[in-house]
């Protein structure tokens, strides 16, 4: 019993302490100037992460004066209908940047049923929610951002990257491209079109140890950065949990990139 509740208190100091991970990543295509690049996913706002912590997690990502924020997926843990009865998105409208706040949908995102209400939302406050699409940054580099493959329970398509990129006329394959995908279990199509960073997160570091030896096993990279060719690879342990609000072996994260030539 004492261990337990020892393993319960740190795995709730570990679940609550927010710790910001560096990565500096060099890439050989052309930048106007470097990119820094804020990434955080996994928030799973609902019942037990709330408008408290996700006010904290604002106030985090404002500290580190990003050029940009990046979502990667699983914002909401499955149901929406806490998420709008507490007004829990609205402070997303308060996150500072240069180029803007950008999201793509994890599957949790999809097990809500409303993910298109999910976006409605979400444009109000914004984020701007790349669906299987691409933009242009400041004339410098592309921003993907990816539907999670859930989306196929729900009768919807995940589309190729190269279908992403033809959707932009006269794409310029010389400038950097940076994709947002949920789960990092799908790189071979970012290693094969040369993306030249892929940001993701889905597994939690595990999020109980030794869960992640299973992780560990389960994906080419399930944390840190990694390099496959020419694409860099940066996995996120995420900031909020599933289930229970305890980690243990893993922490809250927020991660700061630098990108430059």
């Amino acid at each position: 019993i004492l261990l337990s509740l020892i393993l319960v208190c740190i795995g709730t100091y570990f679940s609550h302490s927010i710790s910001i991970k560096n990565y500096d990543i060099k890439i050989d295509k052309a930048l106007k100037n470097d990119v820094n690049i804020v990434l955080v996913s996994d928030i799973h706002l609902g019942e037990v992460i709330e408008n408290n912590r996700l006010n904290t997690l604002v106030e985090k990502i404002n500290s580190l004066n990003g050029d940009m924020v990046l979502i990667a997926g699983d914002l909401v843990d499955s149901d929406l209908t806490p998420v709008k009865e507490k007004d829990m998105l609205d402070s997303l409208k308060d996150i500072k940047s240069k180029y803007g706040t950008y999201l793509s949908l994890g599957n949790h995102d999809f097990y809500t049923g409303e993910a298109d209400e999910l976006e409605n939302i979400l444009s109000k406050v914004n984020v701007n929610v790349l669906r299987d699409e691409i933009t242009l940054i400041n004339d410098s580099f592309y921003l993907i951002g990816r539907d999670d493959a859930t989306v196929k329970r729900y009768n919807g398509e995940r589309d190729s990257l190269n279908v992403i990129k033809s959707s932009i006329d006269n794409f310029n394959s010389d400038k950097p491209v940076i994709v947002i995908d949920h789960n990092p279990q799908y790189l071979d199509e970012s290693i094969s079109n040369n993306i030249d960073l892929q940001v993701s997160g889905h597994t939690h570091k595990g999020q109980l140890s030794p869960i992640n030896l299973i992780t560990d096993k389960l994906f080419d990279i399930d944390y840190g950065l990694g390099k496959f060719q020419n694409t860099s690879v940066v996995v996120t342990s995420g900031f909020g949990t599933w289930g229970p609000p305890i980690r243990i072996g893993s922490s809250s994260e927020i991660v700061m990139i630098k990108l430059h030539n």
